[in-house]
């Protein structure tokens, strides 16, 4: 008896009569992640699976497909007509299922060589839908009636629709769908030395760029101007990048009046700055995957308004007071009732202005774990920390100063990386 050839087994897109092969073989090579660094991870994370009775995970959103696959897809094709993922299990090497024109991107950017593809143009002679090889791959993985771990959990820029996911799982009944939540931040949140390495770099890169657009402000000078000149810096240090999701400036700006404040994104710039504006840059690029959120904030005049000056002194301290008290073991509500009581150090009338007093920070803007009241993450070296922490006028007139920067948790305590910036508000004339 003829044993069954899975479609897995039989799509290769290097069919007689295509030069795909030759493509193959003359192409450059380039990875974005070290490939000593994507067996590191791989490693791990089948350590984590079997920790907790995982058998594999399938892998839709973007930050996760970079993180286990090494992939970026700069067009983000996420719909349906070009649905991917990769598979990650603790008996095989990763697998990557998708659309066959998603190929030379997996090749040449990824250490992943098992690739297995679908095509919807009949000529190819590939199976035309994605479920079609999904479901043969994981029959072929021996994969059918296990446990597959899923991104059900809320921090994922998940690339797949609700009703897709469900006839996935309808189409293997016999297999045990669960949350890959434990295992995926478990590993993610603790960064490797490599990831270390390149976050330090982008908060020097940060740093040199904020500077140039801080001493941009000035009256007269319009919204648009100011963010042109972030946006050309951050290109001049290799900092845009694709796939981008992000806008590097939050700009809240308006008199120092109350009720002026707004939140200004594109296409929002023509406004022409003047004496008085208030506002804050907040967020920031991405960098080889990798997201930047920095924090200060600025006035425009000649001098800070007494209140606003108090404010500045304020949030800088109530900030400093509780970077240098946060060490390895504390819970994270431990960190946001520190912060709580260090606002209140400053000023009776002051409160946390926001349910969170910071978040982690890698592969997204923002991480596991909460620095909230009701966390009870336990915070560990390896983590990179978001920390902001700020005091506010109760009366809206001035908008005041929250701090932000990223720190690594070390075994005494935070360690900044990078963009050492005056923490005070900004003083732009």
């Amino acid at each position: 008896m003829t044993a069954k050839v899975h479609l897995s087994k039989d799509h290769w897109i290097t069919q007689e009569g295509i030069g795909w092969a030759e493509q193959v073989a003359t192409d450059d090579f380039s990875p974005h992640i070290p490939e000593a660094e994507f067996n590191l991870r791989i490693a791990r994370a089948k350590k984590l699976m079997a920790k907790h009775g995982i058998d594999a995970m399938v892998l839709f959103a973007e930050e996760n497909k970079y993180y286990y696959g090494g992939y970026r897809d700069a067009a983000l094709m996420f719909t349906d007509r070009w649905r991917h993922c990769f598979i990650v299990s603790q008996d095989h090497e990763p697998v990557f299922v998708g659309e066959s024109i998603l190929d030379s991107n997996v090749r040449k950017t990824t250490w992943v060589r098992d690739t297995r593809y679908w095509c919807g143009v009949k000529p190819w002679r590939l199976p035309l839908k994605f479920q079609e090889v999904f479901v043969d791959t994981m029959i072929d993985l021996n994969l059918a009636n296990k446990t597959i771990g899923m991104e059900y959990g809320a921090h994922h820029i998940l690339q797949v629709g609700i009703d897709e996911l469900r006839a996935l799982e309808a189409s293997l009944p016999n297999a045990r769908f669960v949350s890959a939540e434990r295992v995926l931040w478990e590993q993610k949140a603790i960064k490797t030395d490599w990831e270390i390495a390149l976050m330090r770099e982008m908060c020097q890169k940060t740093t040199r760029v904020l500077e140039k657009g801080w001493k941009a402000i000035r009256p007269g000078v319009t919204e648009r101007d100011i963010h042109r000149i972030i946006w050309e810096e951050w290109v001049k240090e290799d900092m845009f990048e694709t796939p981008c999701m992000s806008n590097p400036v939050l700009y809240l700006c308006g008199t120092d009046g109350p009720n002026k404040y707004r939140i200004v994104t594109s296409p929002f710039y023509d406004r022409v700055i003047k004496v008085g504006d208030q506002g804050f840059s907040d967020c920031g690029p991405s960098y080889k995957g990798y997201w930047t959120d920095i924090q200060r904030c600025f006035y425009v005049g000649d001098k800070l308004p007494p209140l606003l000056d108090d404010l500045s002194r304020w949030g800088r301290d109530a900030y400093m007071e509780t970077v240098n008290n946060i060490y390895p073991g504390m819970r994270a509500c431990d960190v946001f009732k520190l912060a709580e009581k260090e606002t209140y150090r400053q000023d009776w009338n002051q409160f946390v202005p926001i349910e969170f007093v910071g978040h982690g920070i890698g592969t997204l803007n923002h991480e596991p774990p909460w620095l909230t009241e009701d966390d009870l993450t336990e915070i560990e070296p390896g983590m990179t920390l978001c920390i902001e922490v700020g005091c506010y006028d109760p009366e809206l007139t001035y908008m005041g100063n929250m701090p932000e920067d990223i720190w690594l948790v070390t075994e005494d305590g935070l360690e900044l990386l990078g963009c050492d910036l005056p923490r005070e508000i900004w003083l732009c004339n």
